[in-house]
């Protein structure tokens, strides 16, 4: 079929005759490629018959060669970094582009899976149908409140207004100029979910934002009405913070080999293509198992904890076959690596997560 479409659609291109001039650059020469800027010299003001046969020749052309090195890389631990530095790099897709595709397709599945379950939680019915918040309790409550906050310091009012949020008339104070912005927990009566509730909040944060005018508290006001108009975008930047979180582990991952094989003298670009293929085979295994999770929502602890359980194994056989030492040592190292890469790993995610929130 392929054969009758390139004998269909595909042109000879003319040949260049002679000297060239480049029309990006002016620059003399012959051939097909401008030396100067590599611009090519066949025109692009063609039929679309021709443009679409080199369309599909290139997409296949990627499409080949990026399974290919999907293969590779799931059955042949450490396989794809060794053929990268022996010289046979053309064969396969480049590390970098296998990682963007996997953490895009995993990232993608997550935001997928945790907004499903943010879903289900905003749209269930309360308990009873409504908020059971009545005028006595609430103001009971927003008076035990302000006694319990003049006695405390500021230390232990963060505390204070976490426990108290649902008990009352409540100012959270945001550090500007010493001014509350307001929430009526009134704004809640009558709701039926969560996300009705949000939504009434967010109502109560628009009245107080037509009256505001320091800036500062404008910019909260905004951002509150987003987030509780569109709880899903929090989700989503807590999820980015972790994607570049694993971007700023892999040159970590790398110097952490770097340094458990500093007598080998390699240099720090072997280790640092070695972690791209780690992490895109952890990613795959992760996307299965997000994959496996959306599709059958049932109990796969079983299934999932055994992928899981791969990593591990398949971390010690590409140590073995690109580093080429005993399996024993391979181990030791590989020991060595996790716990200092597993320490790295909670901090910077951790601190990823605290960040998004904070901004949130």
């Amino acid at each position: 079929m392929w054969s009758k479409l390139k004998g269909r659609f595909k042109r000879k291109e003319k040949q260049p005759a002679g000297e060239e001039i480049c029309k990006n650059c002016e620059t003399h020469f012959e051939g097909h490629y401008c030396p100067n800027c590599g611009q090519a010299v066949r025109e692009y003001d063609k039929p679309f018959s021709f443009i679409f046969y080199n369309f599909l020749g290139d997409f296949f052309s990627f499409d080949t060669r990026f399974f290919r090195s999907l293969i590779a890389l799931i059955v042949k631990p450490g396989f794809l970094t060794k053929e990268y530095f022996d010289g046979r790099r053309v064969r396969y897709a480049p590390p970098f582009r296998i990682y963007i595709f996997v953490s895009f397709i995993l990232f993608l599945l997550l935001q997928t899976y945790t907004n499903r379950g943010l879903t289900t939680v905003l749209d269930s019915d309360f308990e009873s149908g409504k908020l059971a918040l009545d005028s006595t309790s609430l103001v009971a409550a927003d008076s035990i409140y302000n006694q319990v906050r003049s006695e405390l310091d500021s230390t232990d009012q963060a505390a204070v207004d976490s426990l108290l949020a649902k008990s009352g008339n409540l100012n959270i104070n945001r550090g500007h100029d010493d001014q509350d912005i307001k929430i009526d927990l009134e704004t809640f009566r009558d709701t039926r979910d969560l996300r009705h509730a949000l939504n009434q909040l967010a109502v109560s944060f628009e009245k107080q934002l037509e009256t505001e005018t320091d800036p500062d508290r404008i910019a909260d006001l905004r951002e509150y009405i987003r987030l509780c108009r569109s709880p899903e975008s929090a989700n989503a930047k807590i999820l980015e913070y972790i994607s570049w979180a694993f971007f700023f582990l892999l040159p970590i991952f790398a110097l952490l080999l770097k340094l458990v094989y500093i007598r080998r003298k390699k240099n720090y670009m072997r280790h640092l293509i070695f972690s791209i293929h780690i992490h895109s085979f952890i990613f795959l295994i992760i996307t299965v198992v997000v994959a496996l999770y959306l599709i059958f929502p049932g109990n796969l602890k079983t299934v999932s904890s055994i992928l899981i359980l791969l990593v591990p194994v398949y971390f010690i056989l590409a140590m073995k076959r690109f580093y080429g030492q005993s399996i024993g040592k391979v181990i030791l190292k590989f020991f060595v690596v996790s716990f200092l890469y597993n320490i790295v790993f909670i901090l910077v995610v951790g601190t990823a997560i605290l960040n998004a929130i904070n901004i949130i």
